[in-house]
């Protein structure tokens, strides 16, 4: 689950003494070729002049409600529709009661870099507070998403360590290929799909599986059409936890409430499952150990949960956290991002071809897929992230909570202001993107030059991933499962949309999710 950072280049500290890491400096260089002038002290502006609505709608809890229907055309999924009226009616930095707290919303990729670059000592993140009350009840280790300061660090640490190192990263692509290629097997039968986000939930279950367990979970076996229960389950979780932002009164913090108990239902279900897979997977890697056979294994094949265990930092519940993380977080956001990249190039058939004739560039005749290839497909790449630009894949955007005061837009923000980067908003904006409606991969091309090529001149519009020590950290796993996916889809496939659908709609979760099924053929490739 991704958040972000704030104005000053980050020192590498969390804490006094527990250093953090920089994997992240390399995206900091980049500067907006278009910088406000920072005002003088005197013009500084207090928080209390930030705009924003007033009256009612600053009342704790009850101000939120009165935003979307009955007493708006809004309903709760459509909060980015009355994000965008706000912006239109404020400008570029307004704010608006969240619960009882008020949430400053960013739409200026200058103010989001201030933001992202500050300095941070704890990292904290906004509080899913259903997970955390429930984890707490349960006496549940908490993981990465719902730690904060040292805790966090200890564990983000070594799990980072062990998850962002290219050569790890590359040696799961064979894996990651024989479980795609089951997936293509399944397509050719089909040709065509009803539901295309349930077949790819099933993809990245099985997929994501190997990463957590290295084992094949049975969700592409054939004759299976159902989607995978753990992705049903964590879907069910997704919109719980979507659903307990915006009840006005959350009960559910005093005394386990029905809401509360259908949650507690689905948790436990999903716990059950990691449980389960972590301990045959340790029951495993002991019998090979003890047999004398552990480090033939290892040398055919990664073992993430091993490469953990063998380190000795974590402890195995610990480790257990740090896996359900990965799973449950890894099968819905994967998922989401490969259905709208499969959308946006079949509602642009011009670009799909492009990609096309760069994968037969790149991989021709290989029946394998390697890394080399996936390092040369710059096209490829660009279409992601032009995908991720049109449709943004976290529903709220970059979060952030300041750590101390800081001046952003010309406003001073006090020590614990809470910070939404309207990701969505700036991408269809035309200050800082060239035709911003239209699908152009051509715009992230190192190559492309001119108007088009704007959206270079403003980095922190676009962070998909997060930004700093917080940023999502199994990017290059989600990366690379969605560039293997989408170049063995359209090397076998040409891949087409009902002619009646002309753009995608979109609901809010926890991720951004399609808002109707989507119906694609698949049609082979001679």
């Amino acid at each position: 689950m991704s958040l972000v950072r704030l104005c000053r280049p980050y020192p590498g500290l969390i804490n006094k003494d527990v250093k953090v890491f920089n994997t992240w400096s390399s995206h900091r260089a980049s500067t907006s070729t278009v910088v406000r002038d920072d005002p003088a002290p005197s013009k500084i502006k207090p928080f209390s002049a930030v705009p924003g609505p007033k009256g009612l709608y600053s009342v704790p809890y009850i101000g939120a409600a009165l935003h979307f229907k009955p007493f708006t055309k809004f309903s709760a999924n459509e909060i980015n529709d009355l994000l965008t009226d706000m912006r239109k009616k404020y400008g570029d930095i307004f704010k608006m009661k969240f619960g009882k707290e008020n949430m400053v919303y960013i739409n200026h990729p200058d103010d989001a870099k201030t933001i992202l670059q500050a300095h941070y000592e704890v990292h904290k993140r906004i509080s899913f507070d259903l997970s955390e009350t429930w984890a707490e009840r349960e006496k549940v280790n908490k993981g990465l998403v719902l730690l904060n300061g040292k805790e966090w660090a200890d564990l983000r640490k070594p799990t980072q360590e062990k998850m962002l190192r290219p050569a790890v990263v590359a040696s799961y692509v064979p894996l990651i290929e024989k479980v795609t290629n089951d997936f293509v097997d399944n397509l050719k039968k089909k040709k065509q799909v009803d539901d295309l986000l349930w077949e790819l939930n099933n993809y990245t279950t099985e997929s994501v599986g190997m990463l957590c367990f290295n084992k094949r979970l049975g969700c592409l076996d054939a004759g299976k059409d159902s989607p995978a229960e753990v992705a049903v389950v964590m879907r069910n979780i997704f919109d719980m936890l979507q659903k307990s932002f915006f009840l006005p009164l959350k009960m559910y913090l005093y005394f386990e409430t029905p809401f509360y108990k259908r949650y507690h239902k689905e948790a436990r279900k999903f716990m059950e499952v990691v449980s389960t897979e972590t301990a045959n997977q340790n029951a495993f890697l002991t019998k090979l150990k003890k047999e004398g056979k552990l480090q033939e294994y290892l040398e055919k094949e990664p073992n993430f949960m091993y490469s953990l265990l063998a380190d000795g930092r974590l402890s195995e519940d610990q480790i257990s956290s740090v896996v359900s993380d990965l799973f449950g977080a890894g099968i819905d956001s994967t998922a989401n991002t490969l259905v709208f990249l499969l959308a946006q190039l079949a509602l642009n058939p011009d670009k799909q071809a492009k990609l096309h004739d760069e994968i037969q560039q790149v991989v021709g005749d290989s029946q394998h897929l390697t890394k080399e290839h996936l390092a040369k497909m710059s096209y490829l790449k660009a279409c992601l992230k032009e995908s991720q630009r049109k449709i943004f894949p976290i529903s709220f955007g970059v979060l952030r909570i300041l750590e101390s005061d800081l001046v952003v837009g010309g406003y001073q923000m006090p020590k614990n202001t809470m910070f939404a980067i309207n990701n969505r908003s700036m991408a269809m904006d035309d200050r800082f993107y060239y035709r911003p409606t239209e699908f152009l991969p051509e715009r992230w091309l190192r190559e492309t030059t001119g108007e088009i090529a704007k959206s270079k001149e403003f980095p922190f519009a676009h962070k998909p991933f997060g930004f700093g020590p917080r940023a999502c950290i199994g990017q290059r796993f989600a990366e690379n499962e969605i560039f293997i996916a989408a170049t063995k889809i359209v090397k076998n496939f040409s891949v087409s949309m009902p002619p009646d659908v002309k753009d995608i709609k979109t609901t809010l979760k926890i991720f951004t999710t399609p808002s109707e099924k989507i119906k694609m053929n698949f049609v082979e490739r001679q």
